[in-house]
Formats: C-alpha cells, structure tokens, sequence
C-alpha cells in the first residue's frame, strides 16, 4: 500500500476510524486481505492519518524524520491519532517488501522528508509520485530526478493544481523570502506570520527575512521542538540561536500537558522570552501565531501600526472556525493582512517534466478533486474508480 492518509477535507481532530476507506479496512482486519507492507511518503495527516488503525502485523515504511515528525504529531493528538511502529528506510537506497523492489527518491515538497517511490515487479514498475514541486529550496532534486529516473509502466501523480487551484502561487521561496522582506521593512509593529510549523522552507524564509530586517524571530515552543528534532538532518534555524526566542502561548502549553509531554515544555524555557517582553519589543519582532494563541494576544500585545502574514493554504479559512476568529480580531484592531505564499505541490510544467521523463504507458490522477483535468494536458490518461483494479499489461 502507497500512502494510507485520512481524505483531503478531513479535520486535525476527526476520528480516523470513521473516515477509513470501507470495505478495504474491514477486509484488512479480518485477514481477508493480505498487504505486505504499507509506504508512507511524508508526514502529512493525508499520507499517514490512517496508519494507526491498520493492523499491527502490518509492517509500515518510512524515512527517519518522517517518523520523527509523524510521532510528534501523533502525540499532540491526544489518541485521535494512534501511535504505530515504523520501519525507516534510506534515499535512493532499493528495499523489498514481498515480491516488490522499492526506490524511494527524495523530493521537493513543503513536507521535510518527502519521498516518490518506484515499485519494481518481475519486468513491471509503477513510479509514485507523492507530493512534490520543483520551487522550493531543494527545487534540484526534482532536476537529479528527472536525470536519474528510469521509464515506468505507470505514473500515478499527483496533480493539486490542476483545476480550482491552477491559480495558486509558485514562487520560489528565494523570491518568496524578497516579499517578506519588503513587507517587514515597511511594518513599523510586530510582523505576525502564520505558517505551518512543519513547513521548514517557509520557516527558512521566514528566519532569513527576519534576519535582514529586525533580528529578532520569535516561536512557539512546538516549533522549537520540531526545528530541533530535524537538525541533524539539515541545517535549519535552531531556538538556541541568537537571533531566535522561544514563546509560550497559554492553549497550546496546557494541550501539551494534558498530552504528557511536560519535558518538551521545560526543555526549551532557556531560549524562552515572556509575552510582556513581546509587547515591549513588538517593533523589532517577526512572530510566528497561529489561532490558540488568539488570548495571549488579546492580553499582551499593543498591535499598533503590526501586520499579519499568512503563508498558507486560504483554503483553510473555509475550514477553520478559530482561524476565521483570529482574522476577524486582527481586522478590528486594524492589523494590516498580507497574503504571502507558495505552493507545496508542482506547477503544471513540472508535471509535464516528470511525464515526459518517465514516459508512462499509462497515467493515474491522484491527489486531485478535478482527475478529468489531466487530460487537458496528457495523454494515455486513465481515470480510475475506487476499488477498481488495474492491470498492468
């Protein structure tokens, strides 16, 4: 199995039993079907928000700081999300599971650790494409991928910006950091950015357009602990620097203890800064919020003449009544609102790359609401059902 993750318009807090795939999972659970192995691609909740409710015997595959992340994750969920074992395995180093040879390939995506694989069978191969993009801050790996990869009987890729979404933003985050920095430079109080704290290139971003401009990034102790889990994967900005300081946002420190997670808490206080100290420094500042923090932000900050950055999906708006909320208070306090953004997934050219590589006999849509797009710019084409099987000839 390629990925096992709860459906694209699921929630952080939904219960994944009720969103598993019927009757694939019941089948699973009562031995009716056999799986040998199940490859997880990167640590986003739609790749591996079902994985905990799969049978233990099931072996499940993923890179090294993917189950770092993956299990931070899932502690923070409380048992929403059951924890589960995991098997690392390497890039570009062939592994089997049964009768099958997988290649995993490191890729370019706004998930650290993200991986395409290619699935070798007697003489038959399918490449999955994961999730992947070509303008992020390894944006080479997609040009090694494209000079490295062989030819596959079958491409199921990924394809979110095709359709509703072939209008969103593909800067690269070098052009992405320029518009922060231009933003910032004009902001005479605090800069509040809201991202992902999984999202490590626009954290990048964000440390070095802060850099340039005020010196001073503050985050959440969350973030710390993720920026530290990862360090000795990449080089990537650290609570420990100095240019860097620590929060503590009220809701998210009680979810942590409520979780037992006490120690992630105490361990990054020494690089900590009091929201009263926040409030004196708001114009040298560059601030990391996110929704749970909306009553620190009622308590301690002035917000004169600030402005907030969101650097994310605005789908999420639709989907996130606290989220909305925040909005809606910073637009009262007159808080400027800028949008600054780039996609996690390819940009149409890119895929067109990858299929005129590979050069498939056929082509699968995954990862997509608007599959009958792809055939607006590919041929051999083939959209298929759920529970539909399909034959490599």
């Amino acid at each position: 199995m390629l990925d096992v993750g709860l459906p694209l318009d699921s929630n952080f807090g939904d219960d994944p039993s009720a969103k598993a795939p019927q009757p694939l999972f019941q089948q699973l659970e009562i031995g009716n079907k056999k799986v040998d192995g199940v490859v997880l691609s990167h640590a986003h909740l739609d790749h591996y928000g079902l994985a905990g409710i799969l049978p233990d015997e099931i072996p499940i595959y993923c890179g090294e700081a993917t189950a770092g992340l993956i299990s931070i994750t899932v502690q923070m969920a409380n048992n929403k999300i059951p924890p589960f074992p995991t098997r690392a395995f390497h890039a570009h180093t062939t592994f089997r599971i049964g009768a099958f040879s997988v290649t995993p390939y490191l890729m370019d995506h706004s998930a650290f650790d993200s991986y395409g694989f290619l699935i070798c069978a007697g003489d038959k191969s399918v490449f999955y494409s994961g999730d992947f993009r070509g303008h992020g801050r390894k944006a080479g790996l997609l040009d090694r991928l494209l000079k490295s990869l062989p030819k596959a009987d079958i491409l199921l890729m990924e394809g979110t910006l095709l359709g509703e979404r072939s209008n969103e933003l593909t800067l690269t985050e070098s052009e992405l950091e320029e518009e922060f920095v231009k933003v910032i430079e004009k902001t005479k109080g605090v800069v509040l950015v809201t991202t992902s704290s999984q999202n490590i290139d626009r954290l990048v971003t964000i440390f070095r357009a802060a850099k340039r401009t005020r010196g001073m990034f503050i985050i959440d102790f969350y973030t710390a602990e993720i920026l530290e889990r990862l360090k000795k994967y990449a080089r990537i900005p650290q609570p420990s620097w100095s240019r860097i300081r620590v929060c503590y946002p009220q809701f998210l420190a009680q979810r942590f203890e409520k979780a037992g997670l006490q120690d992630i808490l105490d361990r990054h206080r020494k690089n900590g800064i009091k929201w009263t100290r926040i409030g004196e420094v708001e114009d040298r500042a560059v601030m990391m919020i996110r929704p749970g923090f909306l009553w620190n932000i009622k308590k301690f900050l002035a917000l004169r003449q600030a402005t907030w950055i969101y650097s994310m999906w605005p789908g999420y708006f639709e989907r996130s009544r606290s989220l909305r909320e925040l909005k809606s208070y910073l637009r009262e306090k007159k808080v400027r609102y800028e949008y600054l953004h780039t996609s996690g997934h390819a940009k149409p050219s890119d895929l067109t790359k990858l299929v005129e590589t590979i050069k498939p006999s056929v082509l699968i849509p995954i990862h997509t609401f608007y599959a009958d797009k792809y055939k607006d710019h590919f041929s051999n084409v083939r959209l298929v059902n759920d529970g539909e099987v399909v034959t490599i000839g």
